[in-house]
């Protein structure tokens, strides 16, 4: 037992340590588990943010293309502006889980606003969890799965 070592600092575990101790104090126990826990936070953001990326794409290739087709038909006026009308929609919903990825992998808000291009306040303001999911895509919004 004297080479066992914390799992968290590194230092040798004391030598009454039972059988299976990892952590030398309960004080490393925790933060390891907050680290766990914020890094499959962050991988399920993650996933998320990649999967709304996707749909992002998905829609902007679905409605430019639908105007590029034109079904042999002239186009209506503002047949383009009509089809990219929902996407800053979209893109406002992309960058909020951004955000929210942001956070849950550990990211500060100054961060957060500095990669945003404003303050940790304004982007508290902005992004705050009741904000975070207001600006939920519309029906259309979204591709048929």
């Amino acid at each position: 037992m004297g080479d066992a070592r914390c799992a968290w600092c590194g230092e040798p575990l004391p030598v009454s340590a039972g059988a299976g101790r990892r952590y030398c104090d309960a004080g490393h126990r925790q933060a390891a588990w907050r680290a766990r826990r914020r890094r499959h936070k962050a991988e399920t953001a993650q996933r998320t943010l990649i999967m709304a990326g996707s749909v992002l794409s998905t829609q902007v290739e679905r409605e430019l293309g639908g105007v590029a087709a034109g079904d042999g038909k002239a186009l209506e006026g503002a047949a383009h502006c009509t089809a990219v009308a929902r996407i800053p929609r979209l893109t406002d919903h992309l960058v909020r889980l951004a955000v929210l990825a942001d956070r849950q992998a550990g990211g500060s808000r100054p961060q957060i606003g500095t990669a945003l291009g404003m303050s940790g306040e304004a982007a508290r303001a902005r992004f705050t969890r009741r904000a975070t999911f207001g600006g939920r895509p519309g029906v259309g919004d979204v591709p048929p799965q």
